[in-house]
Parts: structure tokens; sequence; C-alpha cells
């Protein structure tokens, strides 16, 4: 559904945050480099700012956007959602209708577009885009192809529910933080959301394999990646995604 069918969201910036962006701002080696470091915090704001209304915790300060060294060094614009994951907040100037991905941007569990006009006091959530999966990151967002913005609410929703079955007692959820190695639980967790979204379900099970195991996944192309003997590995996957479908499906 197009976003731009709706209306759009309006979040107001207080002279506070104008502040806070401009301080980060005026270290940058260029111009250039500061209006985009700007516009990246203003935009991870007033996405913060939305998700404290929804009673969604963040955590701003720990977000490479707002942290200076950080993003003197590259594109970002970030917003860690506390248990969860971290969420790209993309400003949009007027009139454009690509918004560009920077290279580097790794385990998002999906992308909002803000919209900025002539005007900076306020700017509108223009849309959602869910993340890729990790073997094809996004290079890019269209406008016309956002979701409504209540798409994100719901992601987070499915996101905050399946890590909370993977941290009870049922013996899945065991067996799958008795697996888990350098992989979190939210990493996790956003593979399989994208598996349950984009595969078939007779994929599952060689598709969470491979999520469980730290691999990339691809709808319609994982069969030839797993290993004969990681038969445990997919009924243990297809278990889980069996679960976390029947939990989504009963919450929806």
């Amino acid at each position: 559904m197009n976003s731009t069918a709706l209306p759009l969201l309006t979040v107001p910036l207080g002279l506070e945050t104008h502040s806070r962006a401009r301080s980060l701002a005026a270290q940058q080696s260029t111009v250039e480099k500061g209006k985009r470091v700007y516009l990246n915090a203003l935009a991870v704001y007033a996405v913060h700012s939305y998700l404290k209304w929804l009673q969604i915790q963040t955590d701003l300060q720990n977000s490479d956007s707002w942290n200076l060294v950080k993003a003197t060094l590259s594109d970002v614009a970030d917003l860690v959602i506390t248990g969860i994951g971290k969420l790209e907040c993309r400003p949009v100037l007027p009139g454009e209708s690509v918004i560009p991905l920077p290279d580097g941007i790794e385990n998002r569990i999906g992308y909002v577009a803000v919209q900025f006009h002539e005007r900076l006091d306020s700017v509108q959530l223009l849309g959602f885009a869910s993340a890729s999966d990790g073997s094809n990151p996004l290079q890019q967002l269209l406008v016309v192809e956002l979701e409504p913005i209540d798409a994100l609410l719901d992601l987070l929703t499915r996101l905050e529910e399946a890590i909370a079955f993977l941290q009870t007692s049922d013996p899945v959820a065991v067996q799958v933080r008795s697996i888990r190695q350098t992989q979190s639980l939210s990493e996790i967790v956003a593979k399989l959301e994208y598996i349950y979204r984009t595969c078939d379900e007779l994929e599952w099970r060689y598709a969470g394999s491979e999520a469980l195991a730290g691999s990339p996944t691809t709808a319609g192309n994982t069969r030839e990646t797993i290993n004969e003997d990681s038969s445990e590995l997919q009924d243990l996957a297809e278990m889980l995604l069996e679960k976390l479908a029947e939990i989504w499906q009963n919450a929806a």
C-alpha cells in the first residue's frame, strides 16, 4: 500500500533537538557533511519522539547517529530500539522520490523515511520499508513503494513477541538458545521474521537453518546451500518457525 495515500504523521522538532543536531554538524570537516549529519540527527530524533509517544523504548544515546565519532565516520541514521534492534531513519528532502541508502548499513530491522520541508520546525513520517535479507542489502528506497508507518509497529510487535518466546522454557526456545553462538536473539528473530514474510512454507526448514547457523538466506535459493548433515538444525528451524507463525497469526 502506498503510504502517501494516507495522512502523514507530523512530528515537531524543538529548539533543544536542533541545538544538539547543530553541535554534531558543526564539528564536521565540510559543509555538505555537516548538513548530512544535521538532517540525520533530526530524522532519528523524530522517530525516537514518535516511538516514545507510543511508549516504545529506544536508546537514542547509544545510537551511532548521535555519537560524534561514528556520525563523522559514516553516513548513519540509526535508532536503537531497546531489546529489538536498529532502525535506519533516512531524511527525505522536498521533491525526492528515490532515497539512496549508503553502503555499510548492516543489521537493520527496517527503514523509516522522514520527510523534511523548507521549515525545520517539524517533519513528517513518510513511510516504512522492511529490511531485506543480509545477502542482498537494499541500495535505495522508492517513496511510492513505502508502506504506511503502521507497518513498523506491526514489525516491532512481531519481533518483540518472538524474542519473548525465545526467552521462555519451551523446549524449542531452550534448544535455540543452546546452539546460538555469536548471534543475539534479536538478530536471529529478525532473520526468521524475514523468512516468514518472504519464503514459501516449504522452504522454512532450509532457510531457517541458515538463519540459526548465522548464514544469509534468500527466498527460493536455500536448498543448495544447506549441508546434508544439518537435518537436526533444519528440524529445529522448522519447529521454531511453526511456533512463531502460530504466535504471529494469533496476534493478528
